[in-house]
């Protein structure tokens, strides 16, 4: 049996909870955990939070919830049973949270390509990352599809060895994509801070996560899709500007939206809204949805 590297971050809260959708109304905590524990394994669970939908004066069709497990392979476990979680006559939705700490607005989004920056622009070949990464992960979770290290040109054109110092990966799944975003959000490779994000086209430049990829401006571009301004560099969007959608098949209505104390940023009409709060995460909460992800976008981890 293959053994897989487990760093650090594998260990922490944001790498082992998961959001939950599609609760029915009358359905407790503790039937939830028994049924999780069920799917994955006796006392799999370390933690289950129901939280019962905000009266906005029409009545909410179901709850939502926080569950953490013990092990961090335990919600691709649960992901892989996706379409047996009938709980109670309907079928749960499931999902990774997205940690408090990440406010890149791209880290809602539905995805199976990631973007990584700061690599070394001395040449390396693509197997050497790629082997950083099939060291820490099974692959029966998913698996990365390929690596795209983005060269340099000469004034005629024809790619040089030298990298720019970004690039992009493809995987598999977009359950995979969401653990790597949340994993290797900052790693060290080659001695160096590696930056890796989900990574989905923005503005109207063309390309991906503007001044590294696309035609459209430089970092801290112009307005992405869905999202605010930030700062005022060129027009297409940059490194992981505004994103907009999400999952924007949400059957949370607005029950669970905006105010003060806003479940992560409100639970808009389009989908769990992606604003900066967290549950009870204050003021930021309502305008994180409206501005950044009214129309989508997964609740972020923390009650």
């Amino acid at each position: 049996m293959a053994t897989y590297i487990k760093d650090d971050i594998c260990q922490t809260e944001d790498m082992r909870k998961i959001f939950v959708g599609n609760i029915k109304l009358d359905a407790t905590g503790e039937e939830l955990k028994a049924f999780l524990d069920e799917k994955v394994g006796e006392g799999s669970v370390a933690e289950c939070v129901v939280i019962p939908p905000k009266d906005k004066g029409r009545p909410a069709k179901y709850k939502i919830g926080f569950v953490t497990f013990v092990d961090s392979d335990m919600p691709d476990e649960l992901f892989l049973q996706r379409e047996k979680l009938d709980f109670k006559g309907v079928k749960l939705e499931v999902k990774r949270a997205v940690p408090k700490t990440d406010t890149s607005p791209g880290a809602s989004e539905k995805s199976k390509k990631l973007f990584i920056a700061n690599l070394p622009k001395e040449p390396f070949k693509e197997d050497e990352l790629m082997a950083y990464f099939t060291d820490r992960h099974d692959p029966k979770y998913g698996s990365i599809d390929r690596i795209q290290l983005i060269k340099k040109k000469d004034e005629n054109g024809t790619h040089l060895e030298e990298n720019k110092g970004f690039g992009f990966i493809m995987v598999t799944s977009e359950d995979l994509a969401d653990r790597l975003a949340i994993q290797h959000r900052n790693f060290q490779f080659k001695d160096r801070k590696i930056e890796l994000k989900k990574s989905v086209p923005v503005g109207d430049g063309g390309g991906y996560d503007g001044g590294y990829g696309g035609r459209g401006g430089g970092r801290g571009g112009g307005r992405g899709r869905g999202g605010p301004p930030r700062g005022r560099g060129g027009g297409g969007g940059g490194w992981d500007q505004g994103y907009g959608g999400g999952y924007g098949d949400s059957s949370y209505d607005s029950a669970y939206g905006g105010g003060q104390g806003g479940y992560g940023g409100g639970y808009g009409a389009g989908g769990y809204g992606a604003g900066g709060g967290g549950y009870g995460g204050g003021r930021g909460a309502a305008r994180g949805a409206a501005r950044g992800a009214a129309r989508g976008g997964r609740g972020r981890g923390g009650y």
